[in-house]
């Protein structure tokens, strides 16, 4: 973004914040993903499943308490390997990015979009931008 004032260009920054990004994570496509993509497997894909599998959540307020209920979605946000995980659920996202040619900086469920555009030229930068959107929400 700094060279690009100095390029005299204008940046757009667009941030994206993903609500309850954690709880949707599919745990069959996130150890395909970690098979496929980062080629994790035998004894670490072995501990991640152990990891995610067999975990449970319910609700007390007071004296009540909800039924026990087994997930089979989602990954603890509030953990060490929680936003690993989730990094690794959503890399496919950086790869829609950079084919339309915007540079992005992502952590966790953050995403920051940024285009550096000259000033003479923002409706070109902002259909790519347009572009990606549609990509995305496709």
């Amino acid at each position: 973004m700094h060279t690009a004032a100095n390029d005299r260009q204008v940046t757009v920054l667009i941030g994206l914040d993903l609500s309850a990004a954690f709880d949707t994570v599919n745990h069959g496509i996130l150890l395909e993903q970690l098979q496929l993509e980062f080629d994790v497997t035998g004894t670490p894909l072995a501990w991640l499943l152990s990891y995610l599998e067999g975990r449970t959540q319910s609700v007390k307020l007071g004296l009540h308490q909800s039924p026990v209920v087994k997930l089979e979605v989602g990954v603890p946000q509030r953990s060490v390997l929680g936003p690993l995980l989730f990094a690794v659920y959503c890399s496919p996202v950086g790869d829609i990015i950079t084919d339309r040619g915007v540079l992005y900086h992502q952590y966790a469920d953050d995403t920051q979009l940024h285009l550096a555009m000259s000033v003479d030229n923002t409706v070109a930068g902002l259909a790519v931008l347009a572009a990606y959107t549609a990509d995305v929400t496709c």
